[in-house]
């Protein structure tokens, strides 16, 4: 049963922990996204990884750097970089977001500075018992030019990595929590 355990927690893209159902429609040149996905976790859980922001670039791909530049009460400044790729097509990503917290139920997020015209997004928590429900809804506009044959599946495939492994690392959290603990007789055995 612990070989069973550690295997899920070592390789948890095997274990395909929630179903993640993603949307994205293009208008011009700006994207909206909707994003949804219902795994079992705590709201605490979810709340600790959703707003790790200088640990968001270890474990979200194309994200090479996120970091905390001021905290205010509710409000954070945050600098992310990275970059969206599909196929052959590169594009960089810098943005800076002004984010307001409302614990435990919702994180509103704006670009202020960076590549982007316009980006706005929301994280929403739902407790279902012991399952928890996450959207994320969003807007942006890059300041780049993304051709319109690839536009929208490069957007729908940086966010549903982005977001699969948002919920990827979640479910892996919860799972470490909830092992058992393991006291020096156990290791014996």
């Amino acid at each position: 049963m612990r070989r069973l355990l550690w295997f899920a927690l070592v390789f948890p893209a095997l274990c395909y922990p929630a179903e993640i159902s993603l949307q994205v429609a293009r208008h011009g040149d700006s994207f909206e996204v909707e994003a949804a996905a219902e795994f079992e976790a705590e709201v605490a859980v979810t709340w600790e990884v959703l707003t790790d922001y200088d640990r968001l670039s270890e474990f979200i791909p194309g994200m090479h750097s996120s970091r905390i530049v001021s905290r205010d009460k509710r409000k954070v400044i945050v600098d992310q970089s990275g970059d969206a790729k599909l196929l052959f097509f590169s594009f960089p990503m810098q943005v800076r977001l002004e984010i307001e917290e409302y614990p435990y139920e919702r994180i509103v997020s704006r670009a202020i500075d960076g590549n982007f015209k316009e980006m706005s997004g929301s994280y929403t928590l739902e407790a279902r018992g012991r399952r928890l429900l996450l959207r994320y809804t969003g807007s942006l506009t890059p300041e780049f030019s993304i051709p319109p044959l690839v536009g929208t599946m490069l957007v729908r495939n940086t966010m549903e990595k982005r977001f699969g492994a948002m919920v990827d690392e979640i479910v892996r959290r919860q799972r470490l929590r909830d092992l058992p603990a393991v006291t020096p007789s156990d290791s014996v055995s």
